[in-house]
């Protein structure tokens, strides 16, 4: 019987989208969902009879995987790779007693040149008789970042993803992959900046909470291709992303540019253990403008909640975001 608690899975991104690889990192979540759908053709009949449906065979066959739970540094690291930009290999530092690793995290405006991974994911304790599944071409949908303080107090993150292939079963996971979650991301460390001109000049203590949502509105691709999946996956729409940050409502700022549109720079900062002066560190740097705002009251604490949605911040390089990670971990995935 297989048991939930030994569940696993693990990924290996991909040189060539759709060309699967061997895992090479250990994936940390709280839930790992793997959903599939094979479409049933099955045509209602008339054959002067009152039974219908005679025939059936195998359509088209869907694939999706999800996980969430509490993030890492290093495996914000994938995250990113998978949503934002690729980076194999980071920036070093050399500090004594090893290497602090930067990466940095810029989307671009051109090329659609996210990585995709393959993935293997099963009940471990009944692999080998109730099957698990490796998905290739696996291409990130939306990621949620959400900072709170609250009883927890870690960085919560759910991302999506779809394949463009058809699951294969796995009798056996494969590779020698390394663990990912070293260092949870907490929020004890963690500032938010609020700026018109400097991105992360000004500190504001008022913000409650920031939840972060970007799409890259994937589009699957279906041609006659002799198999039953999808033949590639294309991103024929821009990108997008909402950040919603509630704030104890303390001054009239946010008001006023509310009002104005003016664009505001936020960053959210998370900083981790420091090795030799150098932290752990998440940036998310977001730059847009307010387009909604509502008041309400928390246990008698009255806070707006605004919406940001993106521009582009010419002076910032061209780009409405950018994520930059450090850690001490490794320098390649």
């Amino acid at each position: 019987m297989a048991l939930e608690v030994f569940t696993a899975a693990r990924i290996g991104l991909e040189a060539t989208r759709g060309t699967s690889v061997t895992p090479t990192r250990n994936l940390s979540a709280s839930s790992f969902i793997w959903e599939q759908t094979i479409a049933t053709i099955r045509p209602e009949e008339l054959r002067n009879n009152y039974e219908g449906w005679w025939s059936a065979t195998a359509g088209v066959e869907r694939n999706t995987f999800q996980m969430n739970g509490r993030n890492t540094y290093e495996q914000m690291i994938l995250l990113g790779n998978m949503f934002v930009a690729p980076l194999g290999t980071a920036s070093g530092t050399t500090i004594s007693g090893g290497t602090a690793w930067t990466f940095t995290f810029t989307p671009s405006g051109t090329a659609d040149n996210v990585k995709t991974g393959t993935v293997q994911v099963a009940e471990a304790d009944t692999i080998a008789t109730a099957p698990g599944v490796e998905l290739k071409y696996l291409f990130g949908q939306t990621l949620n970042l959400h900072w709170e303080k609250n009883d927890d107090a870690g960085l919560q993150f759910d991302a999506s993803y779809l394949s463009a292939g058809t699951a294969t079963q796995i009798t056996a996971f494969t590779g020698s992959p390394t663990d990912l979650n070293q260092f949870p991301v907490s929020m004890n460390n963690t500032q938010t900046y609020i700026d018109a001109t400097t991105i992360g000049t000004t500190a504001d203590t008022n913000v409650v909470s920031v939840d972060w949502t970007l799409n890259l509105n994937p589009v699957p691709f279906y041609s006659l291709n002799n198999s039953a999946g999808v033949t590639s996956v294309f991103r024929p729409q821009h990108r997008a992303w909402t950040a919603r940050i509630v704030r104890q409502y303390a001054s009239n700022s946010e008001w006023n540019v509310y009002g104005t549109k003016a664009e505001r720079k936020i960053r959210v900062r998370s900083l981790g253990t420091a090795v030799a002066g150098i932290n752990d560190k998440v940036d998310l740097d977001l730059y847009g403008v307010i387009t909604e705002r509502s008041k309400s009251n928390v246990d008698g604490i009255t806070t707006e909640e605004l919406t940001l949605e993106p521009i582009v911040d010419t002076g910032a390089g061209t780009i409405s975001f950018q994520l930059v990670v450090v850690n001490h971990s490794f320098g390649t995935l």
